[in-house]
């Protein structure tokens, strides 16, 4: 968004949501990344970003799933993210993402999301999906979820508060 810049910039902590073409998505974002990029125009958007966003270190994709599932173009966004000391993390937006394969080719660890929280706006669904993620993180460690601040995935959280008390929140550095 245009002034997400502004807002991350009082911010200790973000993580930077970048559009990625999708197979099957009508509304696309503007500056989404498409796999017949070149590694220059990869480089320079990921250079912008990190105009925008100094103190970025970790970027998912929102969509992509045609992206992801594209090992060149995975490894030209690997490529141009390690340039500029930026970590990714893989929304999962398909079963097919290549991403795994590129970061082991890299010598980096993949991390994927567990569960995406508000897939469904409806607080109900949100709150589901947290129980799911906490089943998750019990049962293997750990467990990331990627959503968005809207209204009703924050008043999900804030209502689910005692849940989490037999776990530990963290950011996604603690994982990394």
């Amino acid at each position: 968004r245009p002034n997400s810049h502004t807002l991350a910039a009082k911010e200790s902590f973000y993580m930077v949501h970048l559009p990625m073409e999708a197979k099957n998505f009508n509304k696309e974002e503007p500056f989404t990344l498409k796999v017949e990029d070149s590694q220059k125009m990869i480089q320079q958007r990921i250079a912008k970003i990190k105009d925008l966003f100094p103190s970025v270190k970790y970027i998912n994709n929102h969509t992509g799933s045609k992206f992801t599932s594209d090992e060149l173009s995975v490894n030209k966004l690997i490529y141009a993210l390690n340039k500029q000391g930026i970590n990714f993390i893989d929304s999962r937006t398909i079963g097919t993402t290549k991403v795994p394969k590129v970061m082991k080719n890299y010598g980096k660890k993949y991390m994927g999301r567990d569960v995406f929280l508000d897939h469904e706006s409806d607080k109900k669904y949100i709150k589901k999906q947290i129980k799911e993620a906490i089943r998750i993180a019990k049962l293997h460690g750990s467990a990331i979820a990627i959503g968005h601040p809207h209204a009703n995935t924050i008043l999900a959280i804030n209502e689910s508060k005692k849940l989490f008390k037999d776990i530990e929140l963290v950011l996604i550095n603690k994982l990394y």
